[in-house]
């Protein structure tokens, strides 16, 4: 990524975008460490339920720390320290991989690095969205914004893959797709901070605010679509709309990708964030490319989370008549769709609601409370010994309110789809000094 303060205008910053699409990919894998181990059983048995909440607990903490670097220190150095603390929580992990400690201290180990891999990969997510909100135009916004973190999906199925070759059942597969994990843990990092460093710089619109210069003339050499957005919104309300929907949304994809087969339906377990990366993966390249920057934020929201809501339901009564694992698992895949058009729903609303001089924290606040409070429900749902039904009208109820957060947004919220994200950053100096003309009001 080439930018020079004297351009009028930027090209495409393709280096950056494998380097963010790289540590999303260890996003992906990270997320299934935890998992990965409790399934293997290399975390013992009656401390699985860890590595299942470890991740997102610390990813919390994490994405916090992330945010708040990327808009002090820049979107580039929080991107390439995240990184390195994933390949930090990999050299803890040597010492148990190579069977150097045993007993409780192989467990704490074991854990300790859980915890920061998942710490350090959740919080790539903040500079990764910010930096493509700041990078490219509208349009490519619109899609790069949903195939970026999409590479996430990428990387759980990746982790799995062995089971192709091995089978389920298979003591190699158990070995093969956990060793197959933790190597790509070790890899995508290293080339994604090397690229990072090398080739990426900060965006142009932090550039300006961090120097106090003209953020107008940044974002017009980013951007020139012609409409701005209008943030007639207060912060309050923009919170909570994307604090609701991401509880929603991370709670439906930890449940299903791995809570829900694992505490019911063990003979599928392992095919299932298999199965559900490769489809979440093929589902977001198709919503990003063909879908997103034709269809308004709030359309999009409101039938990605209308469409989650109806195949819970679906579920509920398959799960209710039949214990068919070839019906669970087919319904398991379905319900991916939606759980990837949420999360894509999501990763293009964060960024776009904040300005360049909070956007990084303040999208890490959300991520904090969504994945913090996602981990508490999700384990809740997997610890509780409910009928699966129970669980699955549970996630129904929970999917409905994630309706009704889309509801409030798309009538009282204002529309970010194909529009230049200066007006977020204008939004304080319009207050003070006088309005400004930014778009029909009919588009809000």
């Amino acid at each position: 990524m080439t930018y020079l303060a004297e351009k009028t205008s930027i090209g495409f910053p393709w280096a950056a975008f494998v380097a963010l699409s790289l540590g999303m990919i260890v996003f992906g894998l990270a997320e299934s460490y935890g998992p990965l181990s409790a399934l293997t059983e290399v975390i013992p048995s009656n401390l699985a339920w860890l590595g299942f909440t470890l991740p997102y607990l610390f990813g919390g903490i994490g994405a916090l720390l992330a945010g708040y670097i990327a808009d002090a220190l820049g979107r580039k150095l929080a991107f390439i320290l995240s990184s390195g603390l994933v390949l930090l929580g990999m050299i803890l992990y040597l010492p148990v991989w190579l069977n150097f400690v045993s007993g409780v201290a192989r467990t704490i180990t074991l854990l300790v690095s859980i915890a920061i891999v998942g710490m350090a990969a959740i919080g790539l997510e903040s500079p990764v969205l910010a930096m493509i909100s700041e990078s490219v135009n509208s349009q490519y916004r619109s899609k790069l914004l949903v195939i970026g973190p999409n590479f996430g999906n990428l990387g759980v199925a990746l982790a799995y893959v062995p089971l192709l070759i091995f089978g389920i059942n298979s003591a190699i597969a158990a070995s093969a797709n956990y060793e197959l994990a933790l190597i790509l843990m070790y890899v995508a990092p290293t080339i994604g901070l090397i690229l990072a460093w090398l080739k990426a710089s900060e965006t142009l619109p932090w550039r300006a605010v961090k120097k106090q210069s003209n953020v107008e003339d940044a974002w017009k050499k980013i951007d020139n679509t012609t409409e701005t957005v209008n943030p007639n919104a207060g912060l309050g309300l923009r919170f909570l709309t994307l604090i609701l929907i991401g509880i929603v949304q991370d709670v439906a994809f930890v449940y299903i990708t791995y809570g829900a087969s694992f505490a019911y339906f063990s003979n599928v377990a392992a095919y299932v964030p298999l199965i559900g990366g490769f489809t979440m993966t093929i589902v977001g390249v198709v919503a990003g490319l063909l879908v997103t920057s034709k269809v308004s934020r709030k359309v999009f929201s409101l039938m990605s989370y209308g469409m989650l809501a109806v195949f819970w339901a679906l579920l509920w009564v398959v799960g209710s008549v039949t214990k068919s694992s070839f019906a669970i698992l087919s319904m398991f895949t379905l319900l991916m769709v939606p759980v990837e058009l949420t999360w894509a729903s999501r990763a293009l609303l964060e960024p776009e609601l904040f300005p360049t001089n909070r956007r990084g924290l303040y999208v890490s606040l959300v991520r904090f409370v969504v994945w913090v409070s996602s981990a508490i429900i999700a384990g809740l749902l997997i610890l509780i010994p409910l009928p699966f039904a129970i669980g699955a009208a549970s996630m129904f109820i929970i999917a409905l309110i994630g309706v009704g957060g889309t509801l409030v947004w798309y009538y009282k919220g204002f529309e970010t789809g194909n529009k230049n994200l200066l007006g977020l950053d204008l939004e304080k100096t319009a207050r003070s000094i006088a309005p400004v003309k930014v778009s029909d009001p009919k588009d809000n």
